[in-house]
């Protein structure tokens, strides 16, 4: 039997990751990011030297989707891809010194968007939520 609760979480979590990708775009179109070009910059920042290939499933992106991003980093001198000495084929990815303020200003809106999206909302809340949200992920995992 389904529980009406059963049926309303998907939808809400769903309108959630909608909400808060909404108002990052917000934010983040003066620096002229989105919600995807941000987080690749700020994995890049994280782990310069990374591969197109290691970026992209971290961010849990298709290649030509990742591609579109990276060349619109590139487009934009934020970033350089790199030819790996070991195999020509793997490109890696590093920030420009130019991307590297505009990485800082990112984190720092990100910050100020958690914090506003969490405020009432007190730690041992969000960890019981975080638990169950990864409970269900597990869940979806093993039914691939």
């Amino acid at each position: 039997m389904t529980l009406p609760i059963h049926k309303e979480f998907l939808p809400e979590l769903i309108g959630l990751v909608r909400g808060v990708r909404k108002r990052f775009n917000a934010r983040a179109v003066a620096l002229d990011m989105t919600y995807s070009r941000a987080q690749a910059l700020l994995h890049i920042a994280r782990s310069e030297g990374l591969t197109q290939a290691e970026l992209a499933d971290l961010l849990d992106i298709s290649t030509p989707s990742m591609n579109r991003t990276l060349d619109h980093l590139e487009e934009q001198e934020l970033i350089e891809r790199r030819s790996c000495e070991a195999d020509k084929r793997i490109r890696r990815l590093f920030l420009t010194p130019k991307a590297r303020g505009q990485a800082e200003q990112v984190v720092g809106f990100t910050e100020d968007l958690r914090r506003e999206v969490y405020r009432g909302i007190s730690p041992e809340d969000l960890e019981r939520t975080l638990d169950v949200i990864r409970r269900i992920q597990k869940n979806l995992d093993g039914m691939e």
